[in-house]
């Protein structure tokens, strides 16, 4: 990886790497060769057969030199691989044999690499095995989807504001995903000029990995991290609800959260955010025909029968002195908000003009204050509060929300 490895890629703890083999010259040539891998970050020591003794504790790699009485390192491996549980096992290769590479597997071998160690074959067999143990030790992050049917709700606003929060306030690793593969406009509102979208990993996609991952984001100043929507429609077309789910399912492990940006479009692949998703956020304003949209959206929500039962209301640009009263919508929709995001669109107007997100225009502000709070709920799993039935619901006819 490089220097724009996510922030919670930069913590990990050193691989542990021994190199075994008794040729000390190839052996030195090897660990020279080690010493210049930037990333991951190892802890190299050397041994010959004869030193690694059953009783050690097994490092993270164990690399194995070949240097032409193949059958040491070979019975070295079997052995090696009967260990539970065992380190990684990596055969180094004197000669592109096809018959000394099935050997070496057949003895327990996970990787092969060839003298001399190149640098580009070493990194990325040696991050692979970085993010495998990463993976295994971390836990799942969770995937928060933002989604609307009112076009014009807020909905880039509300899940961009939610990442830069959970980086700002809680110092959480946190992604934006843009599935809005109409108006892609989360680069606008993150002031960021991707080089790639996420129709760059859509032919890796059985094959995807961190590294193939991280080509593809862009890192935002704040830490925040931005896999791009595409920028023109018909590549969009591309990226299925497969390459959507195994995208989430990898940046899960990969991120504390990942908010992704499903826009105003009901389509399989946002259903396969919403499938992974902690929790789903609907975006709505002060309207009746907001109400209606967001009803609908609910009744949909529960027939898809996920894991939750119904997603989590936002009001967008609340304003207190709008015609139609806050309490009068959640009557309506009999439903409480999960948050309120208020109308600040001078802040918005000046973080445009300035080419900077929110909490460096007004980090006291109302909007930066509010994403907090929306993330600080989040991050506690809290609940609303419940809605008293009112004249505006029994007027709507609307019916009593299923817990």
């Amino acid at each position: 990886m490089t220097a724009k490895s996510a922030k919670g890629l930069e913590r990990r703890d050193k691989l542990s790497v021994v190199l075994v083999g008794d040729d000390l010259e190839r052996r030195a040539l090897a660990a020279a060769a080690l010493a210049e891998i930037q990333e991951p970050l190892l802890e190299l020591s050397e041994r010959d057969f004869h030193q690694y003794g059953d009783g050690a504790v097994a490092p993270d790699v164990v690399m194995t030199l070949f240097s032409g009485n193949e059958a040491e390192p070979l019975a070295f491996l079997q052995a090696q691989a009967e260990r539970k549980p065992g380190p990684r096992l990596v055969a180094i290769l004197s000669e592109r044999s096809a018959a000394l590479m099935r050997l070496a597997l057949h003895a327990g071998a996970e990787e092969i690499l060839f003298a001399p160690l190149e640098t580009d074959a070493v990194t990325r067999v040696l991050m692979k095995i970085s993010e495998e143990r990463y993976r295994r030790n971390r836990r799942r992050g969770a995937v928060i989807s933002v989604a609307s049917l009112s076009g014009g709700a807020g909905v880039t606003t509300v899940a961009g504001g939610l990442a830069l929060a959970l980086v700002y306030s809680l110092d959480k690793v946190a992604a934006v995903v843009d599935l809005d593969f109409q108006k892609g406009s989360q680069n606008i509102f993150l002031n960021l000029e991707p080089a790639q979208t996420i129709a760059s990993l859509v032919e890796h996609v059985r094959m995807l990995d961190s590294i193939r991952l991280e080509s593809a984001l862009c890192k935002h100043p704040s830490g925040a991290y931005l896999l791009a929507a595409p920028r023109r429609f018909e590549d969009g077309e591309r990226v299925s609800d497969l390459a959507v789910g195994a995208v989430l399912d990898l940046m899960a492990e990969l991120f504390d959260y990942v908010v992704v940006d499903c826009g105003k479009r009901v389509d399989e692949n946002s259903i396969a955010a919403w499938e992974r998703s902690e929790a789903v956020l609907y975006v709505m304003e002060q309207s009746l025909v907001s109400v209606a949209k967001a009803r609908r959206f609910r009744d949909f929500f529960e027939r898809l029968r996920l894991r939750f039962t119904a997603p989590h209301f936002v009001l967008n640009r609340a304003d207190a002195q709008h015609q139609i009263g806050e309490a009068a919508v959640a009557a309506a929709l009999d439903a409480p908000f999960y948050a309120r995001i208020p109308r600040d669109e001078r802040t918005l107007q000046r973080a445009q003009l300035r080419a900077q997100d929110i909490w460096q225009v007004a980090p006291n502000g109302p909007l930066a204050r509010a994403s907090a709070d929306l993330a600080r709920r989040l991050a506690t799993r809290g609940e609303p509060e419940p809605v008293a039935r009112g004249l505006w619901s029994r007027w709507f006819g609307a019916a009593p929300a299923q817990a």
